[in-house]
């Protein structure tokens, strides 16, 4: 899955807005588990410290990897104690059903005993031979406090991915565009079709292409008949016109022509060069 677009202006501000309510760390995670975004940036005092040791640092890479599974298995909010003993939440970003990426609030602590929450991390402070902290920067927040936070955290995706906030716009739209490309190659293929198939305007189909594939419809949808047609000459035994009509082109010496301007050598050429090369192997 490839990477997601962020609204990084709106996205921080809507962050921002959510610790001063809560008071609680959030982060913003992609599917492949790397953070993208956070407010506020650094960890609280503990956990940077913590993070510092790289036994420490693997034991927590490892707690936010099982709660991203556990909640892409369950696609649903997650509230969680970390290795370290601390509240933390995890909650998937779905788009078109899918698993996008998480967004996790934590570094607090659900137990009132202030003191004998700061005796036991600094204890691990010292178990992992790192310096005390004077002030751990860990918040105490009641369970039901705990329970509200992650209410409006839920709230706080819908209307993240209602604005588009976060998305996979263009790795949705490839894959729509390709796979229509694919289901639809032995016959025309037009922007009318597209716009049809795809609910788009003819001014949406064309700024997304230009955006997206950096060339006009009509380029990109040759370059995947051809791709084809190197695919067909490549495992197939079929004549070169049946490959032709196979990927769309009903003139067999355009087709000829086109192939030979975007590869560089003629369709039989690309077959016998190709057929040669995979003998030799």
């Amino acid at each position: 899955m490839g990477s997601l677009e962020l609204d990084r202006e709106q996205l921080q501000s809507l962050m921002r807005d959510f610790y001063i309510l809560s008071g609680v760390k959030i982060a913003v995670f992609d599917n492949e588990c790397n953070e993208i975004a956070a407010y506020p940036n650094e960890h609280c005092a503990f956990c940077s410290m913590l993070r510092s040791s790289p036994a420490a640092e693997q034991l927590c890479k490892q707690s936010d990897n099982k709660s991203f599974d556990i909640c892409r298995q369950a696609k649903k909010l997650v509230i969680y104690h970390c290795h370290a003993g601390l509240v933390e939440a995890t909650a998937p970003l779905i788009f078109d059903g899918l698993v996008i990426g998480y967004i996790m609030f934590g570094q607090i602590t659900d137990q009132p005993d202030r003191e004998a929450v700061k005796d036991r991390l600094s204890s691990l402070l010292q178990q992992y031979n790192l310096p005390p902290q004077n002030d751990l920067g860990i918040r105490y927040k009641s369970t039901e406090q705990i329970h509200a936070t992650a209410k409006i955290l839920e709230a706080c995706i819908l209307y993240v991915l209602q604005k588009e906030m976060i998305s996979l716009e263009k790795e949705q739209f490839i894959f729509k565009l390709n796979q229509y490309i694919k289901d639809h190659i032995s016959g025309p293929i037009t922007v009318e079709m597209l716009c049809d198939a795809f609910l788009y305007s003819r001014s949406r189909l064309y700024d997304l292409t230009n955006r997206y594939l950096g060339m006009g419809i009509a380029k990109y949808i040759v370059n995947k008949r051809i791709d084809m047609a190197k695919h067909l000459l490549k495992n197939t035994d079929l004549p070169i016109f049946s490959v032709a009509e196979q990927t769309g082109f009903s003139d067999y010496n355009h087709f000829c022509h086109v192939f030979k301007s975007r590869t560089g050598v003629s369709a039989s050429k690309y077959r016998k060069d190709w057929q040669q090369k995979y003998t030799e192997k």
